[in-house]
């Protein structure tokens, strides 16, 4: 497994915000399932991520960033518009973005910037017609860099499929053991959960590896001095009483944001971020102003120490993710209301959490 270094990653100075003649360069990961606090930067030293935990230490750990919806396409789709599912006609997983439904891609590529995603979207294969390179399971994350054109600017969207099920053992050495585990009060301590919390986190210590390719990748082509990268989760992990459902292990996400020179080394932020943030984020620091539909707003501001109005609550919703649960939730800093619309429908946790 790849490790990196502190020291040549930090080699070259970044260059001062007034002397950069280019708008930066914007990374997005997102990996699939993957609850807070399951890094070791937030606290879990039982899940191997040396490189997402470099990341922090020389970025910023947005400790309270939190889903639109705990459902993959839904939140997804939130991520890229700016606007909460239900806003845009994609509510229900696995619908397509709408073709009129507006994103932050359109706004970047008038100013200039080269858009790319690699792996997973899930805005629909009409949406990925958006960018103007999409790479397969196959392409490597080098293949996007070699395509960018000389003197622009980029966009490119790394959307993981780790720690998204099934799992299965021998994904990563050295595996992470049942005993080491950290077993949430709402689940059996038991055995099989056990072996497949440490699976879970086997996928973790995957995708963290493949982050640090990214970064290797920044530092070789001498990109890393004017690019903001974000690290994020889509919703909770694949678990009862998580993925699915608004409680916290729903909803709540790992987030971190790098950018030498903008964001002040082992910074830490307690501030509310949404996933509809992202989208005028990214505007703002591409220097566009934020999109008229969009209810989302620019953290760019906290990322870079500057002032900033703090949100007071987040919003999500749960829909339909092959069974029909219409919920919504309103969290605040110090409190959470849950609205169940259909309390007679039985309990029916989400398919992919139904075996663990």
């Amino acid at each position: 497994m790849s490790r990196l270094s502190r020291r040549t990653l930090l080699a070259a100075p970044a260059m001062p915000l007034a002397a950069q003649a280019v708008p930066p360069n914007l990374i997005f990961l997102i990996s699939d399932d993957h609850s807070f606090p399951d890094l070791g930067c937030l606290g879990n030293a039982a899940v191997h991520t040396p490189n997402l935990d470099r990341m922090a230490r020389e970025g910023m750990i947005l400790r309270n960033c939190f889903v639109t919806s705990p459902q993959c396409s839904p939140n997804r789709s939130a991520i890229f518009t700016g606007c909460t599912a239900h806003t845009t006609a994609t509510s229900r997983l696995h619908t397509p973005m709408p073709p009129w439904e507006a994103s932050f891609l359109e706004p970047l590529k008038g100013k200039g910037y080269f858009t790319g995603a690699l792996r997973k979207v899930h805005q629909g294969d009409a949406f990925n017609r958006r960018f103007d390179f999409v790479g397969t399971v196959r392409d490597s994350f080098a293949s996007f860099f070699d395509a960018v054109p000389a003197g622009r600017p980029f966009f490119l969207h790394i959307g993981f499929t780790d720690p998204h099920r099934p799992y299965r053992p021998g994904v990563f050495s050295p595996a992470h053991q049942p005993a080491g585990v950290r077993v949430p009060a709402y689940l059996p301590d038991a055995p099989e959960v056990r072996t497949d919390i440490a699976q879970y986190y086997d996928a973790i210590a995957r995708m963290d590896a493949e982050c640090g390719r990214v970064f290797e990748l920044l530092r070789s082509r001498g990109m890393h001095g004017n690019t903001i990268v974000v690290f994020t989760g889509d919703n909770g992990w694949p678990f009862p009483r998580a993925k699915g459902t608004c409680y916290d292990a729903g909803i709540r996400v790992p987030m971190i944001a790098w950018a030498p020179g903008r964001i002040k080394e082992g910074s830490v932020s307690e501030e509310l971020i949404s996933h509809a943030d992202m989208a005028p984020t990214w505007l703002d620091a591409a220097g566009i102003p934020r999109q008229a539909k969009m209810q989302g707003r620019s953290f760019l501001p906290l990322l870079e120490g500057r002032a900033y109005e703090a949100r007071t609550e987040v919003f999500a919703e749960r829909n339909w993710h092959d069974n029909f649960d219409p919920i919504r939730a309103v969290r605040t800093a110090t409190h959470k209301l849950i609205f169940n619309a259909a309390p007679h429908f039985p309990f029916r946790p989400a398919p992919p959490c139904q075996h663990s």
